[in-house]
């Protein structure tokens, strides 16, 4: 399916899924892709669906960073991390130009309860972490970059990495943010060199980063009034229903 060639109602719908997203990215620092990709998939197909937000992704993910500060502190300490998203999203853009469609909604629909596991995850023993940090960087780097290039859903390895070494809130939303921005820099890269994304596609996505942009205001200014616990179980909610949808679509696959 082309991105520019979407029926009007069918834009209307992915620019209301931009604006969740982009709300969810205001008020908890980080989460636009994990909402917007397998809500946008079920509408379209995994490939049209990162496409369309790439842009509104990339642009979410600069501010983020900029407006944090203190970038030493997670910038200057935690680039390595990115360096290795950047090699891991080229491989997992390869995959998701040339693997078939329903084992790709399995894999996003993995990585989804992946995410809604990782406090469970993240409680087996990862002291490794700190006793090799090199290959540890190395691990979760490629590993994140390779699910951000393919269903755009690096989250769960890098939660479970940045928060088994203690690394702060803020610090860690930036350099969470670092990661994303270079995953997504390399996907695009890979996927203009594909021929997958063509100029009509690239400004598809314009009106929709504008959507984004309100929806990260939006939920800047909401922050303050409600529970970021109450909205995420919320959104908990919300990805459980999406991770059974897609499982019923890719499940046939396996019986093939």
């Amino acid at each position: 399916m082309d991105a520019a060639s979407l029926s009007w109602s069918l834009w209307l719908a992915c620019a209301a899924v931009v604006l969740a997203a982009g709300v969810t990215q205001g008020t908890l620092g980080f989460g636009f892709p994990a909402l917007a990709t397998p809500i946008l998939a079920l509408l379209t197909d995994i490939k049209t669906a990162i496409i369309l937000n790439l842009l509104p992704n990339f642009t979410l993910n600069l501010i983020s960073i900029v407006r944090g500060g203190n970038w030493r502190a997670s910038i200057g300490q935690y680039w390595p991390v990115a360096v290795y998203m950047l090699a891991g999203s080229a491989l997992g853009t390869r995959f998701l130009i040339y693997a078939p469609q329903d084992p790709v909604r399995l894999l996003l629909a993995a990585t989804i309860i992946a995410y809604l596991y990782q406090h469970r995850l993240a409680r087996l023993d990862w002291s490794w972490l700190t006793r090799h940090p090199r290959v540890s960087a190395m691990a979760f780097g490629l590993t994140g970059g390779f699910f951000s290039g393919s269903v755009n859903q690096s989250l769960p390895p890098l939660l479970i990495y940045f928060t088994r070494l203690a690394v702060p809130v803020l610090v860690m939303t930036q350099a969470l943010n670092l990661c994303f921005l270079g995953g997504k820099t390399m996907q695009a890269l890979v996927l203009t060199a594909a021929g997958e994304m063509r100029i009509a596609s690239a400004l598809a996505n314009v009106p929709l980063t504008l959507v984004a942009l309100a929806g990260l205001y939006w939920g800047a200014r909401i922050q303050s009034r409600f529970s970021a616990e109450a909205y995420n179980r919320v959104l908990r909610r919300v990805l459980w229903i999406i991770a059974i949808v897609l499982i019923a679509q890719g499940a046939p696959w396996l019986w093939r």
